[in-house]
């Protein structure tokens, strides 16, 4: 028999020796895993690809432009004036979009008057479509407003002369120069050029290039839509991190499944061992260190204990007792003088539990809820709601409500109006189910740590009692 003991109690220890102790790769080449947890788990700063920017929206970045100036006609024949003889005023409107910091196009309509080779004064009409590119572009990579740009330009288009009815073909070019007053306003400066075949102002070769218009205009741009860029995320550190994440789970994966085995083997065990006390007759003695209800249970998490709201509704089916309790023959006051009968037992055993005005009735029931919200954590809860409401009507019992959140998160001031909040939401659900406001009190704890683990302190309890008088 003393061997017998021995052997028990020396497996009993070597089971709680193995429970402290991590289990090692069978393969001693292959290096254990370490995880930073706290370092990967960090909100990541973004970094920027160098020199790479995005526009705001794809549809954005348009503008409008409108200036006025001066043009001066260089044909072929020349003719006798100077450039300054020639000049005469001129406008220009443009639709456009800018693409990239560098990159950009336009449709641009300019006319009015000029002077030909003969010093006679004709009307023009000049559409054209140009591609643009702003050299200091690159600036938009290194900072948030660039204020100055300066682009060239270069284009095809139609002038038409509404004196002759000439259409020809022309070459436009140039440089541009803008300088940005606000976010949607610059001040623009154009210095243009545009060629064309010679008898465009009916003197020359048809089918030779020579006759010329050299324009100077300034205006204003208008920025339209959502304007602006940003620089663009290296994606590569999110990477990094999902693949690290990937890996992590299928680690913690294997953990879990690594103690679920072992649980399973350490419940086997226990069996085996409580056959064995049973066969030694030890099972009364020593059955109560190898209870299955020991292995993994978390204390201290509040439980709804059903069998307790059971007794109540058996409790107020018997409303005529004296007050004298079957176990105990010394008078005490109780509730409504009532006797409870003989066949009440609560939660199985065979004492009877006598309520004093003000104690909760059997035990409190937990209505839990998700973090930082007012929602249940399981919609089935609101079937106890209906079994509370009941009872309570029927039997007209008073209701305290408790409403709490976990002090570990939030702010003292943030769980002050949750728990308010979440106490609410369970009063208002009473209300609909037909207990009147007066026989309900709402109480509010604000941030608790009362419970393990702490999701078990995001909740709030109902309690029932006897109304006084």
């Amino acid at each position: 028999m003393t061997k017998q003991l021995i052997l028990i109690f020396a497996v009993l220890c070597s089971f709680q020796a193995r429970a402290g102790v991590h289990s090692i790769q069978g393969d001693t080449v292959q290096p254990p895993s370490f995880y930073n947890i706290t370092e990967e788990l960090q909100p990541m700063q973004p970094v920027y690809l160098d020199g790479v920017v995005l526009p705001m929206s794809r549809t954005g970045n348009w503008f409008v432009s409108i200036a006025g100036g001066a043009t001066a006609f260089l044909g072929t024949p020349l003719g006798c004036e100077d450039l300054f003889g020639r000049l005469k005023p001129s406008y220009s409107l443009a639709v456009g979009k800018w693409f990239t910091p560098s990159v950009g196009a336009r449709i641009n309509y300019s006319g009015l008057q000029f002077k030909d080779g003969a010093l006679s004064t004709q009307d023009y009409h000049h559409i054209h479509a140009d591609l643009l590119w702003n050299v200091l572009g690159r600036r938009y990579a290194r900072q948030d407003q660039v204020h100055w740009n300066l682009a060239p330009f270069a284009g095809i288009g139609l002038l038409h002369n509404a004196t002759n009815g000439h259409n020809p073909l022309a070459i436009s070019y140039g440089v541009q120069g803008q300088y940005r007053i606000s976010r949607r306003v610059s001040a623009l400066l154009e210095l243009s050029g545009t060629t064309t075949f010679q008898n465009f102002d009916g003197y020359g070769h048809p089918n030779r290039l020579g006759d010329h218009m050299l324009s100077l205009t300034a205006g204003f741009t208008f920025h339209l839509g959502k304007i602006g860029w940003k620089r663009a995320v290296d994606a590569t550190p999110y990477v990094r991190q999902n693949e690290w994440l990937v890996d992590y789970a299928n680690f913690l994966s294997k953990e879990n499944k690594r103690y679920a085995d072992l649980n399973d083997r350490n419940r086997q065990t226990f069996i085996e061992l409580k056959k064995i006390l049973e066969i030694e007759g030890l099972l009364d003695k020593y059955g109560s260190l190898i209870t299955e209800d020991s292995i993994g249970k978390y204390q201290g998490y509040p439980t709804n204990n059903y069998s307790g709201l059971n007794s109540l509704m058996a409790r107020l089916r018997n409303r005529h007792w004296n007050g004298i309790s079957p176990l105990d023959s010394t008078n005490t006051r109780y509730v409504n003088n009532d006797r409870l009968p003989e066949e009440l037992a609560i939660n199985g055993s065979e004492d009877i539990k006598l309520m004093q005005v003000g104690e909760c009735i059997g035990s409190p029931v937990y209505f839990f809820f998700n973090l930082n919200t007012v929602h249940l954590t399981d919609a089935s809860q609101m079937l106890n709601l209906d079994e509370l409401a009941r009872v309570a009507n029927k039997y007209g019992l008073s209701v305290r409500v408790t409403g709490a959140a976990d002090s570990s998160t939030g702010t003292p001031v943030l769980n002050n109006s949750l728990s308010t909040s979440r106490a609410d939401y369970i009063v208002a659900e009473l209300g609909r189910r037909g207990i009147p406001v007066e026989r309900i009190i709402k109480v509010s704890r604000g941030g608790i740590a009362d419970h393990v683990p702490a999701e078990a302190n995001r909740h709030t309890k109902v309690e029932l009692f006897f109304t006084e008088g």
